[in-house]
């Protein structure tokens, strides 16, 4: 016996009400923690933002909460919690909503009818809202499959980034799909602020040919094999041109953001770090004082051996100059950031926070509730109520008594299961 009970007790510590609150309050204070501090960047980010807390931060993953070990130990142990409570209280609850009667519920007026006449009694019995047992129990699954469902869609889901301008065809990578962009456009209201942006896309299937064109706007993403496109954000790319001397080497669509390293000096790079449309320099810095290409002006950084040697604002077609190399802005247009999203395994989440919506509206306002009551003959009334968390035993005096023996506030409500016998 006692060697069960050793091995009863870890078992009941890990589907206690007090070990759930514990790993429940350490995933609220890391998810805290992650969303306070930046997640996913290099080291010279914190060390440069933190100082001598980057070392202590990196240490224990706090720069990577979601996806480190203990976070991941953290959750199986929620979810270990979840299920043995879920399957212990199950059986629990089932007999609980099923098996009281007046017959069960006598006993409970037993001592306050001592030495009444058993025949003179008028027993009467409700009972409501049964359903309310099972709320913390929906809730326990519906956490569940939250969690599984987002899991599962983060383990077997896709998520990927694609972005160019019409014309482009780019490849989904890993995916057997590419993504070709037909056709972009900007609505401006009278203000120049933007209304909605809208892409023309075909999604093909590599292997079979098969394609689906559509459109994608802002909150109004396209469906292509399961998946769904949208339209995520813009930014300016340019043409840029680079020359040895008088001789063309290459031209290269760049997107703000990229790097451009020619074929024949592989220590030169460009980066195109923003773009201007109508450029103004202005006490707050360099700004853009409309949305028109009126005067087209791009940021740009140029770096040899990976040391950065100019770094300085040049109109669209003008020249930048790196001996024996010439880099030329042209041709400014809105490229499109798309984003493709699948997740197979969204019912499932969707399904655990339906059952988490029912759970509460159980709990608060669907409570079970028992009345037993005897009268006996000489008029004397005894009742018992019953919610979750109230227990009420009460006994009055027929009219025109001095005494009650106790009286608590609070009287069942119609429309109780009713039931009666003498």
């Amino acid at each position: 016996m006692k060697g069960n009970n050793r091995i009863g007790k870890p078992f009941r510590f890990l589907y206690s009400m007090k070990s759930g609150i514990v790993i429940l309050v350490l995933i609220v204070a890391a998810c805290t923690a992650g969303s306070l501090i930046l997640q996913e960047q290099i080291p010279a980010y914190y060390e440069m933002n933190y100082g001598g807390a980057a070392r202590w931060i990196m240490a224990f993953g706090l720069d990577r909460v979601f996806t480190s070990w203990w976070f991941l130990v953290l959750t199986g142990l929620l979810c270990i919690n979840l299920t043995l409570c879920s399957v212990v209280r199950f059986g629990v609850i089932w007999r609980e909503s099923g098996r009281y009667n007046l017959e069960d519920r006598k006993q409970k007026l037993a001592r306050s009818l001592e030495g009444a006449d058993e025949a003179d009694i008028v027993w009467e019995y409700r009972r409501r809202r049964r359903a309310g047992l099972w709320g913390p129990w929906l809730c326990h699954v519906g956490m569940l499959l939250l969690i599984a469902g987002f899991a599962l869609g983060e383990r077997f889901g896709l998520e990927s980034y694609v972005y160019g301008v019409p014309g482009q065809e780019k490849e989904l990578e890993g995916t057997g799909y590419v993504v070709r962009i037909d056709d972009f456009r900007i609505e401006l209201r009278e203000d120049e602020t933007v209304e909605q942006y809208t892409a023309s896309l075909t999604v093909r299937e590599t292997d079979t040919g098969r394609q689906v064109s559509g459109m994608a706007q802002v909150n109004h993403p396209m469906d292509a094999f399961g998946m769904r496109v949208y339209q995520n954000s813009t930014g300016w790319a340019c043409q840029v041109d680079v020359y040895q001397k008088e001789t063309l080497e290459e031209s290269r669509l760049l997107c703000t953001g990229e790097i451009l390293t020619p074929e024949s000096a592989p220590e030169v790079s460009l980066v195109f770090q923003k773009f201007y449309p109508d450029f103004a320099y202005t006490e707050q810095g360099a700004v853009s004082v409309s949305s028109r290409l009126d005067n087209p002006c791009a940021a740009f950084t140029l770096y040899y051996d990976g040391k950065a040697i100019a770094s300085d604002v040049v109109g669209v077609g003008y020249e930048i100059i790196a001996e024996p190399y010439r880099f030329v802005f042209r041709d400014p247009q809105p490229y499109t950031l798309i984003q493709v999203l699948r997740d197979p395994f969204q019912w499932l989440a969707g399904l655990g926070g339906a059952l988490l919506l029912i759970s509460l509206f159980l709990c608060f306002y669907f409570r079970p509730e028992e009345w037993c009551s005897a009268r006996t003959g000489d008029g004397r009334e005894y009742s018992w109520y019953h919610s979750r968390g109230t227990v009420r035993i009460r006994a009055e005096e027929p009219i025109g008594g001095n005494d009650t023996i106790e009286s608590v506030d609070g009287s069942p409500e119609d429309g109780m299961e009713k039931g009666g016998t003498r």
